[in-house]
């Protein structure tokens, strides 16, 4: 697969953002963000009939509908100023990027399973790790037009100010104001603006983030060593897998999420500890969305990283390996502790905030012990409507993913379009990966 890219250009917002709204302050939350670009990827059918030039009025109509959308999430647009943990609301504006394909979409998206996910790195628009730099852009959207007239889109925000739920309702915003474009929309409509109160609500620190361990350059599978596959887990698959992992003692099955995330932490482990010499003491990580399981509850429009990190630790060895009932057992308390505690983090005080800051510090000291083993850092992604949200008036995507993130143990947990299966994307060392795809329980999907 071969990619040109075409154009670069800074799309500014179509009004100026008031000199009151051009300091944006980050919450607790977004400080502890880790300082990544992350990205999401929309792939989209040809129209039935398509030529070059509605290609070329593809891009337009993107183009101009990016800059109204913008004009509704000003921050985007900004700079990142590390000194005073903000965004300069200046309109320097964000990044739009036209490229071509030499390969038809079909030839792509028929891998799913077998693609290489570092060859869609070619789909993004800026290294994941080039953040915090004077000129760096919060935003950055790269259009790829494929040879037989289908495109796909690639979102890539700055974690500083925004999360999964942020980059939706911008996404959704965006494609709304394209279909205005095409006259498929009143243009009157007006999509449910974002709140960017978070950071009163969640006063920021001037805390150091979690570091995410990315280099500014463009993501290089030969420097990190790091494969990013997806494991596709069917309605029937998830079904079994969920009534393996209920306790023999329990009548209620645990939630499809759960029950995959414990399957694939369990595989990572067990590849793991079949090492002697590797620590035997791990954890897994996972991101709670706090939005709505606060007292009183946040709306899906709060803009910014409105999650807590949950996690665990257990000890295993070659003669003493967790079950997989046990393990995702440990993964809902260690939810539900934290969603418990999301009722208090908006309680007058300082007490519950300080929480998140102290519970973040702590995982983080433990991870630099070398006996301490990160065994996985999970972020479900399922029940986001990226399919239904991201029609930008040529149809829904006929997928959605993720590039290769050069980010070790990491999973992603993404519902499939029919919203019954999920499609995991999982990130492992080279040499992990092989005798992953090879455990028993992994290789029962890869096969099905």
């Amino acid at each position: 697969m071969k990619v040109e890219i075409l154009s670069r250009e800074l799309i500014k917002p179509y009004t100026a953002t008031p000199p009151s709204f051009r300091n944006y302050r980050l919450s607790l939350m977004d400080e502890l963000a880790p300082n990544m670009n992350a990205p999401t990827m929309y792939y989209y059918s040809a129209p039935d009939q398509d030529t070059s030039n509605d290609t070329t009025l593809r891009f337009k109509h993107l183009k101009n509908s990016l800059s109204k959308a913008l004009s509704s999430f000003y921050p985007f647009a900004g700079r990142y100023r590390i000194d005073t943990h903000s965004v300069d609301c200046g309109d320097q504006g964000a990044e739009f990027v036209q490229a071509k394909v030499d390969i038809r979409l079909d030839d792509l998206v028929s891998q799913r399973m077998n693609v290489k996910a570092e060859l869609l790195n070619d789909l993004v628009p800026c290294p994941m790790g080039a953040i915090d730099g004077y000129d760096d852009p919060l935003l950055a959207v790269q259009v790829n037009a494929f040879s037989c007239g289908g495109f796909a889109i690639t979102v890539c925000t700055s974690h500083r100010i925004a999360d999964m739920q942020s980059v939706m309702s911008f996404v959704s915003a965006w494609a709304i104001s394209t279909k205005q474009e095409l006259g498929y929309v009143d243009e009157n409509y007006q999509p449910i603006l974002p709140n960017f109160d978070s950071g009163s609500l969640f006063p920021g620190k001037m805390l150091p983030c979690i570091p995410a361990g990315l280099g500014r350059e463009k993501e290089n599978f030969e420097l990190y060593k790091i494969v990013t596959k997806m494991f596709y887990f069917d309605r029937s698959k998830i079904s079994s897998i969920r009534e393996r992992a209920r306790l023999d003692d329990s009548s209620l099955l645990p939630s499809k999420v759960q029950s995959i995330s414990g399957l694939i932490g369990k595989a990572i482990i067990d590849v793991h500890v079949a090492n002697p010499e590797n620590p035997n003491t791990y954890t897994i990580i996972q991101a709670v969305n706090i939005r709505k399981r606060t007292v009183p509850p946040l709306p899906d429009n709060q803009f910014g990283n409105l999650y807590i990190l949950s996690s665990f630790q257990s000890a295993v060895g070659p003669e003493r390996v967790a079950s997989l009932a046990t393990l995702v057992n440990y993964l809902s308390k260690s939810v539900k502790g934290v969603v418990d505690a999301c009722a208090t983090v908006l309680s007058p005080g300082k007490e519950s905030q300080t929480m998140i800051s102290h519970g973040v510090y702590e995982l983080m000291n433990s991870l630099s012990d070398p006996n301490m083993f990160l065994a996985a850092s999970i972020s479900s992604w399922s029940k986001f409507p990226y399919y239904d949200l991201a029609d930008f008036g040529w149809g829904k995507p006929v997928w959605f993913g993720v590039p290769n993130i050069p980010m070790k143990n990491n999973v992603l947990l993404i519902d499939d379009k029919a919203g019954e299966g999920i499609e995991a994307w999982v990130s492992l060392d080279e040499n992990d990966m092989k005798k992953f795809i090879q455990h028993s329980d992994i290789a029962d999907v890869i096969c099905a």
